[in-house]
């Protein structure tokens, strides 16, 4: 068969033509330090070792070849996360074109091309699935004390409806940690320290325990300085693990971890917009900033909610998993039971208003898997049960109006699935896939709204405020049940050629939240069409993966201050402000992604990772809470409601953005990257390596104004390594973001001021020195 290679080579010029000035490195597994440290090698004698290397996933549940893979999924090996200096969730986004990770307060906020959830409380489940070793973790604050001792991250673009199941609408990001091994007493430390007192430290040991068992024990510590001028933004974060492998050999093996993460520190900053000094970074309770925030309406003697710098984490995170593994001859059976807890105590200012919280969930899941592949078919048919529960005391004071919230929340959850590729003729292969998910919400909620509603008269001299105290108690059992399928088609195009098309839906679960009536979102729904092409080529030197896909978007769950019912009177209901979630969007996305990776060298590798997106709402309607009375301050058109608000002065508004594109949605994204080993003979070998990031503008949140828009922006990082002739001794040293780029990750707007804008930021220039000793 005849391959035309013009467009390969033109996208290979295209990538070196980007990669010399900046460089980036590709959201796939090769490692921008160099062929020696890429991610473990598959065995897949259907293609050549010289060259780029081979990278194993499970993405689809069984040990493959990334590039016979037929789902859009990128990979990367765990080295990197440890170059790139990754230790928090957030810091993922310079890694994935398609990913935003954005912190809020101690949440975190995963989006996946648009698809995401604006989480900021006890209710909030994310739209990307996260997933430790095969485990779901529910809580958006859970992606915390995780990033070290990694064999790879995988990230699955689109949504997951088959064999991940809920709540996996955009897609999942799969962390798999470094497994015990079996006859081998090995190690590694990693120290690392840097401006703004940045300390950071990771190692693990490997012990063997006779000839079928081992223990790993792995740790890490990071800290730094705030990167606010008051001190918020800073790091501290401390986390152990250790696993047991038991290994008969005879096709049966287990694999115990358990885990604990310590998160302290003032925790997240921001900064009042527009930026008072430049690219100063001044926290919330920095006297410039607060200055400012109290000269906008409402002024005082309306009461006032002072930014203090009194803020701090104390969030803890345990965890337990067991992997079992039977070979029963005519498949192969898997069961992973886990258990995890998230302990949660925190205070935090960084949008402006005071954000207390105490929070202790458990969750426990059951998972068991039978499947087996051979040269015609590959099935796996598997079982789920998954259960929660969540404790909340939260607190969230604006000064002219707050909310107390204590919830009992609890989540059962089960599913049933299977997915079987069935090979028509030795090229063609075809996928199906169904899930059954039926999930049962419930809660006890004690909710009190405190809206400021004048003065004591006569109010001159002594300025008294009124403030009512409006009680909810909301209970709610409610079912959600869907279908969720897969099918898709994938066809050998040569030795190392695969094509691929698949439509796949994916559900997130209906979401609660303290009101009167109703207190809960539907289910949103997303159906994704792609069409994609895995490629190497020249002696497995160049690897070239395009996918396009169109994704439509229903029912989307956005989460916001929105008025709900608190009271009802004989004049009808009282509407209260409170962080809801409600079904308001409808939308199409469609677009494309581009991987691209040569090797012209054994000494050079080029990288380049292209997505383009067009993200779109057909439909986004909701209601806005005034506590004032003016109307929001948003980018949308605006008409008032009749509803009434919990005070006199406040009044309630329909919000129509419908045309605007979708949050966290950049049009393009570029990562590109190149770097070259330099040879010293028995002195061993000097790494450079560049990659940047670059980004077209994209909008913060649903207000969709100016302040809370991200502009178009450039990020690169660089390193120099000297690494010894065995490999095992590598000293580093680095930069990121060398333009010391201010690039904004969130934006919210003041309740209590309409129009006052906080934003938060991604870390600004850091630097220093990395050593790893390997034994």
């Amino acid at each position: 068969m005849h391959f035309d290679i013009r467009p390969a080579v033109s996208i290979v010029a295209l990538a070196a033509a980007l990669a010399m000035p900046a460089a980036a490195h590709a959201a796939s597994a090769q490692s921008p330090d160099g062929p020696a440290q890429q991610a473990p090698a598959a065995a897949a004698p259907e293609q050549p070792q010289a060259g780029l290397a081979e990278i194993v996933v499970t993405a689809q549940r069984r040990t493959e070849n990334l590039q016979r893979a037929a789902i859009p999924v990128s990979a990367v090996a765990g080295d990197v996360l440890t170059k790139q200096s990754v230790t928090r969730a957030d810091d993922l986004t310079r890694l994935v074109p398609a990913l935003q990770v954005a912190p809020a307060a101690s949440f975190t906020q995963i989006y996946l091309r648009g698809i995401g959830t604006f989480g900021a409380n006890a209710f909030a489940e994310q739209g990307v699935a996260f997933n430790l070793d095969g485990v779901y973790l529910s809580r958006p604050a859970a992606p915390a004390a995780l990033f070290y001792d990694l064999e790879r991250m995988e990230v699955l673009k689109g949504p997951q409806g088959t064999l991940y199941g809920r709540n996996a609408t955009g897609g999942a990001v799969n962390l798999i940690t470094v497994k015990p091994k079996l006859g081998e007493a090995s190690g590694f430390v990693t120290g690392e320290y840097g401006n703004y007192n940045a300390i950071k430290a990771s190692g693990a040991i490997n012990l063997p325990l006779g000839s079928q068992a081992a223990l790993r024990i792995s740790a890490q510590h990071a800290q730094h300085d705030g990167y606010y001028s008051d001190g918020y933004d800073d790091e501290d974060t401390t986390a152990v693990r250790g696993q047991l492998r038991f290994d008969t050999g005879d096709g049966f093996n287990a694999n115990l971890m358990v885990d604990y993460g310590d998160v302290g520190g003032k925790g997240l900053g921001g900064t009042i917009m527009p930026l008072l000094a430049g690219k100063d970074r001044l926290g919330p309770s920095d006297p410039r900033v607060l200055a400012e925030y109290l000269s906008r309406a409402p002024t005082a003697p309306v009461p006032q909610i002072i930014a203090r710098g009194d803020g701090y984490q104390n969030n803890k995170y345990y965890g337990a998993l067991v992997t079992v593994n039977a070979d029963l001859g005519f498949a192969k059976l898997t069961v992973i039971p886990a258990w995890r807890r998230t302990d949660l105590d925190f205070v935090n200012y960084s949008s402006s208003f005071l954000i207390d919280v105490t929070e202790k969930s458990d969750q426990m899941s059951l998972e068991a898997r039978l499947g087996n592949q051979n040269a015609q078919l590959k099935w796996v048919l598997g079982s789920y049960y998954f259960t929660e529960s969540v404790k909340a005391k939260q607190f969230f004071d604006q000064g002219n109006n707050g909310t107390r919230i204590n919830s009992n929340l609890g989540t059962d959850s089960y599913a049933v699935f299977g997915e079987a590729t069935y090979s028509l003729t030795p090229r063609w292969r075809l996928t199906g896939g169904l899930r059954y998910t039926h999930d049962t919400k419930t809660q006890q909620t004690e909710a009190h709204t405190y809206p400021f509603v004048g003065f004591v008269p006569p109010a001159y001299p002594n300025f008294t405020p009124i403030v009512l105290d409006l009680t909810t108690n909301a209970t709610t059992d409610v079912n959600f049940s869907k279908v969720t399928w897969k099918a898709g088609m994938e066809f050998d195009a040569g030795p190392h050629s695969l094509l691929y098309a698949t439509v796949s839906t994916g559900f997130k679960s209906g979401i609660l939240f303290s009101a009167l009536g109703q207190n809960y979102s539907r289910p949103e729904r997303l159906t994704a069409y792609t069409i994609g092409t895995k490629n190497r080529f020249f002696a497995n030197t160049l690897q070239v993966n395009v996918e396009g896909f169109y994704w439509d978007y229903r029912d989307q769950q956005i989460s916001h201050l929105a008025p709900v019912q608190v009271a009802a009177t004989p004049a009808g209901a009282i509407y209260g402000p409170v962080f809801a979630t409600e079904n308001a969007g409808a939308a199409k996305l469609y677009g494309a992604e581009a991987e691209v990776l040569w090797q012209p060298t054994r000494n050079d590798l080029f990288s380049l990772n292209v997505q383009y997106l067009h993200a779109t709402y057909d439909s986004l309607q909701y209601k806005a809470y005034s506590t004032t009375g003016p109307a929001p301050v948003v980018g949308c058109a605006i008409t008032p409601t009749a509803l009434m608000g919990a005070s006199a002065a406040a009044r309630i508004y329909n919000v129509d953005c419908s045309g605007k594109s979708l949050v966290n949605a950049p049009r393009w994204v570029v990562n590109a990257g190149y770097d070259h080993t330099f040879d010293i003979g028995s002195a061993g070998r000097i790494i450079a390596a560049v990659d940047t990031r670059v980004e077209s503008s994209r909008y913060l949140s649903i207000d969709y104004l100016d302040l809370g828009r991200q502009g178009a922006y450039m990020m690169s990082n660089a390193r120099l390594t000297w690494e010894n002739a065995p490999g095992s001794l590598a000293i580093t040293g680095f930069v990121n973001n060398l333009e010391n780029a201010l690039v904004f990750a969130n934006s919210t707007q003041s309740p209590g001021k309409p129009g006052v804008i906080y934003n938060q930021m991604r870390p600004p220039r850091t630097y220093g020195v990395r050593g790893t000793l390997k034994f």
